[in-house]
């Protein structure tokens, strides 16, 4: 049988009750109604009989077509149930054991047709690093939501900094958001029988963005009072240049340039040269002072270096003795300060003063965009200033 496209509406269904079947006509072609882009069921209405049908549009592009069975002895329900399950044979025939690899595979080749090889790369390089081969070598066939909720949470970190586990939830939005759309093609493709078993998997949500937290000068003031030794180091080390705590943990004595006064920084934005204040370059003289070369620049009170999450129970004891010390009297520091918050701090500091959004996103490794979106209120009053200064 020769199927046409019927020219209706998508959204007009003639043939799931008894009613608009009654009211069909007789003719050589079926009626068919849209239950999937690119699947189709359809009623044959003939002089003496009425049959059910199907169509799909195969791996090869073109559509196929079969006969379900007749009107009596099927409703509309059974029938479109019956035309799902023909339009994904030709998955199940095509490559019935396309695996999760595979997927990858095709879309990072799709990448590098499409964008060309650095976008290819970073792709292939994400999903090398967070997808593992268990999920990987799993068939098309047999994956199931529940396999991927698991490991989307998986990629979660655990952690007592709420600041923590909200970026790597973002984080996992983006790694799930590259693998759903390694799948999406897969399912294009022909390859998968439904997309539906990730399409239940919802990403985070409200995590795109970080706490709207901006500390004023005097609880920075408060918050490096109540801090001691290299802890408060650390601080005013967060502070001054604005970097982020991974970045700074990772200083050698050779990073810190006094006569250029810059520090050479590395991090989630890769290496950098960022320039410091006057006050910067002096702070960073003394943590330098008597270290060699591969010395660490910042160090706890025994010597040794930072490590990855040894800032966040000092942070807490810190703050709590600044609001103990500072209470009916000074400012109190806002409990949900993270360390992040003297980023925040510098950055909104520098937009005040007027510094040049661009000159702020290159020496503090991020965008132009990026400082648009967290720090619009503080780009709005430095352009108030701005036209006050015009003479009207």
């Amino acid at each position: 049988m020769t199927a046409t496209t019927e020219r209706t509406s998508s959204a007009t269904n003639r043939l799931n009750t008894v009613r608009k079947r009654a009211a069909l006509t007789p003719r050589k072609e079926p009626y068919w109604h849209s239950i999937r882009r690119g699947a189709f069921v359809g009623l044959y209405v003939g002089a003496s009989k009425k049959e059910w049908t199907a169509r799909a549009i195969g791996p090869d592009g073109k559509y196929h077509a079969t006969k379900l069975g007749s009107l009596d002895s099927m409703d509309y329900d059974e029938a479109a149930t019956k035309a799902l399950a023909f339009a994904d044979l030709p998955a199940r025939v095509e490559r019935p054991n396309y695996l999760v690899g595979d997927a990858i595979d095709d879309y990072v080749a799709d990448a590098r047709t499409r964008n060309g090889e650095k976008s290819a790369k970073g792709i292939e390089q994400r999903l090398t690093l967070h997808v593992p081969q268990e999920l990987r070598k799993k068939r098309l066939a047999d994956l199931r939501t529940h396999h991927l909720k698991k490991w989307r949470d998986g990629l979660v970190r655990a952690s007592d900094d709420p600041e923590d586990v909200r970026r790597s939830r973002d984080g996992a939005n983006r790694i799930l958001a590259i693998l759903k759309a390694a799948l999406n093609l897969a399912f294009r493709n022909g390859y998968a029988m439904s997309d539906g078993e990730w399409r239940r998997v919802p990403a985070f949500k409200g995590v795109d963005s970080g706490r709207a937290l901006f500390l004023e000068p005097e609880e920075v003031q408060a918050l490096l009072d109540a801090a001691q030794g290299g802890f408060r180091d650390l601080l005013e080390a967060g502070l001054l240049p604005g970097a982020r705590y991974g970045e700074l943990i990772a200083l050698n004595r050779k990073d810190f340039d006094a006569t250029a006064g810059t520090l050479f920084l590395s991090g989630k934005t890769g290496p950098r040269t960022s320039h410091l204040s006057s006050k910067a370059v002096e702070f960073f003289k003394r943590m330098a002072k008597g270290k060699l070369p591969e010395a660490p620049l910042l160090m706890r009170d025994d010597g040794q270096r930072w490590e990855k999450s040894h800032q966040h129970r000092r942070l807490k004891a810190t703050i709590q003795a600044a609001n103990a010390k500072g209470e009916g009297q000074g400012a109190k520091v806002p409990v949900e300060t993270v360390f992040y918050s003297l980023r925040h701090y510098h950055i909104s500091r520098a937009l005040i003063a007027g510094l040049p959004v661009q000159f702020i996103a290159e020496n503090c490794g991020t965008s132009t965009r990026m400082i648009e979106k967290f720090y619009g209120k503080f780009t709005s009053q430095d352009r108030q200033k701005m036209i006050d200064r015009v003479a009207l």
